[in-house]
C-alpha cells in the first residue's frame, strides 16, 4: 500500500485533501499534554525500580560510571552522583537504550505489561520515545526564550529545538549531548539535556566517537546508527566526567619535579643534647635560633631548602614537601642523629586536604589610605 501524500484525496472518501482531513486527526491521536509526559515518565521510572530489576541495575550502574566507582571518599564525585540531571540521564538510558539481552529495552517491556494502565497521552509520549538516543550537537544560534538552532556533529544535519530555560545559560558554539524528540504539539524538544561541553572539546569528542564507531562496526556489523548511539550513553557520561564535571586537577610539583605533598617525618627524641650537637656539626643544617633548623642542599649559586627540622619536647619533626624528600630526610636524620632519636612514622597530606584544614581568615575592611611605600 502506497503512502498517502498531504495533497492527495483523503482515503476516508470525504472529498477533501488528506492534509485538510484525516492527517490532522492522526496528528491529534499522537498528541499528549506536558502533565501526561511527566506522569508517563514517572510510571516508567517506578516500573524500573522494581525488585526484579535490581541485578540489572547493579550491572548497569557499573557500566555507566566505570572506574569512577572505585574513588571512595571523593566528595566531588559524590556531589555529581547525587545530581538530579545525572540521575535522570541514567534512568533514561536504563529505560530507553539499554539492551536487556533479547534486543528489547525496559521501555518495550513496560509498554507490553503496563499499556492498559496508561492514558492515551502517556502511551503516545512513551511510544514516541522508542528509538530515541543521545546525540552530540553544536549550538549554531540561540533564540532567547524560544529555542536553539543545532547541528548534529555526526551527520551535519541541522534542526531547531524549542526550549526556553536553557537559552538563558547556553551560548553559541557550545557542545551539548542531548536526547530530542517530538513534543505533544509536533515540535522538536529536548527530552533531557544532561551534558554540556566547551567548544574547544569538539575535535577530541568527534575523534573519540569515530574510534568508538569503528569498534562498534567490527563487533556488531551493520547495525543502525541509532543502535550505536544507544550504546554511547555511558561513553558520553564518562567523557563529561573527565572533561567537565571532574577534570584532573593541575599537578603542583617541587623544584626537583616531584608532586607537591606536605610530609612530616616523626622521631622520638631520646637525647636532646646529643641531637643538638649533631645538628650543629653538620654543614647542611642551619640553626634558625628558635629550636628549628633548615635542611639545605648545596648548589652552585645558592643553597636550596629541602625541609625544616623542629626539636619539640619529646619529638623531632622534619617537615618537607614531597614523598621523595621525606624518605631521604628519614634516612639522613637516622644517620646523622643516630641513637639520639628513634624513627616513628611519616605522615602525608595533599594540598587540598591542607587547604580544608587551614583556618579561614577573617574578612578585613580595606584601609582607605594605602600604607606608606605602596603609593
Amino acid at each position: 500500500m502506497s503512502m498517502v501524500g498531504r495533497n492527495d484525496p483523503c482515503p476516508c472518501g470525504s472529498g477533501l485533501k488528506f492534509k485538510r482531513c484525516c492527517l490532522n486527526k492522526n496528528e491529534v491521536a499522537k498528541s499528549y499534554l506536558r502533565l501526561e509526559r511527566d506522569s508517563g515518565l514517572a510510571k516508567l521510572i517506578r516500573f524500573s525500580g522494581r525488585e526484579e530489576f535490581k541485578e540489572a541495575h547493579e550491572i548497569a550502574i557499573h557500566l555507566f560510571w566505570g572506574d569512577w566507582l572505585l574513588q571512595e571518599g571523593n566528595e566531588d564525585l559524590k556531589r555529581v552522583m547525587e545530581g538530579e540531571q545525572v540521575n535522570l540521564a541514567y534512568d533514561s538510558w536504563f529505560a530507553y537504550d539499554l539492551d536487556r539481552g533479547d534486543g528489547r529495552t525496559l521501555l518495550d517491556l513496560f509498554l507490553e505489561r503496563e499499556v492498559d494502565k496508561l492514558t492515551s497521552g502517556e502511551r503516545n509520549f512513551l511510544e514516541g520515545m522508542r528509538g530515541s538516543h543521545l546525540r552530540l550537537y553544536e549550538i549554531l544560534d540561540v533564540k532567547t526564550d524560544q529555542g536553539f538552532e543545532l547541528r548534529d556533529l555526526w551527520d551535519d544535519q541541522r534542526l531547531y529545538v524549542r526550549e526556553r530555560a536553557a537559552t538563558r545559560y547556553l551560548v553559541q558554539w557550545e557542545l551539548i549531548v542531548a536526547r530530542v524528540g517530538p513534543s505533544g504539539d509536533g515540535e522538536v524538544v529536548f527530552e533531557n539535556l544532561p551534558y554540556v561541553f566547551p567548544a574547544t572539546d569538539k575535535d577530541d569528542l568527534l575523534k573519540g566517537l569515530r574510534k568508538a564507531h569503528r569498534l562498534f562496526t567490527k563487533e556488531f556489523g551493520n547495525q543502525s546508527m541509532a543502535e550505536f548511539f544507544k550504546r554511547m550513553a555511558p561513553v558520553f557520561h564518562q567523557l563529561w566526567l573527565e572533561h567537565v564535571a571532574l577534570p584532573p586537577r593541575p599537578k603542583i610539583i617541587t623544584s626537583d619535579g616531584e608532586p607537591l605533598i606536605f610530609a612530616k617525618v616523626l622521631f622520638d627524641l631520646l637525647d636532646r643534647e646529643a641531637a643538638i650537637r649533631s645538628l650543629a656539626d653538620c654543614e647542611d643544617i642551619v640553626d634558625h635560633g628558635d629550636g628549628s633548623y633548615g635542611w639545605l642542599e648545596p648548589g652552585k649559586e645558592f643553597d636550596r631548602s629541602l625541609g625544616t627540622i623542629v626539636l619539640e619536647e619529646r619529638r623531632v619533626v622534619l617537615e618537607t614537601t614531597s614523598q621523595k624528600r621525606a624518605e631521604q630526610g628519614r634516612d639522613f636524620l637516622q644517620t646523622l642523629l643516630g641513637a639520639a632519636v628513634n624513627f616513628k612514622a611519616i605522615s602525608y597530606e595533599d594540598v587540598r586536604q591542607a587547604m580544608k584544614r587551614a583556618p579561614k581568615s577573617e574578612d578585613k575592611k580595606p584601609t582607605e589610605i594605602p600604607p606608606e611605600g605602596l603609593i
